[in-house]
């Protein structure tokens, strides 16, 4: 049975999205000097894992970069609605959303440019 997607490709963009995950939790608590709890930092591993294994299946043929901004933005919509579960975090939410497109981009930078793999 063929699948329908590429294998190798969907392994690459769950590693650049694991690898954007990793920085992000490190930008947030040395770069922003943000405390997370080790339930918040699994949470933003998890999540940019998922734009890479989002970005890794898409059927979707477009532009890479369009392709990459948009999946990380559409991935991102459940961590953005958690955030509002707390209060006065309107900017917090939005900023989960641009930053998810933003790795999005990362990692489909790395699948599609760097390591030639393709949409199909």
């Amino acid at each position: 049975m063929n699948s329908s997607y590429n294998k190798k490709r969907l392994l690459i963009a769950l590693l650049f999205g694991f690898l954007t995950g990793i920085l992000c939790v490190l930008l947030g608590m040395y770069g922003l000097k943000d405390t997370y709890s080790l339930s918040l930092a699994l949470y933003v591993l998890a999540n940019r894992t998922m734009i890479g294994f989002v970005i890794g299946i898409s059927p979707f043929r477009m532009n890479w970069m369009i392709h990459g901004i948009s999946m990380g933005f559409i991935a991102s919509i459940p961590f953005a609605l958690g955030v509002l579960l707390e209060p006065d975090k309107l900017g917090v939410f939005i900023a989960s959303l641009l930053l998810g497109a933003m790795y999005g981009l990362i990692v489909e930078f790395f699948t599609t440019v760097v390591f030639k793999e393709k949409m199909r």
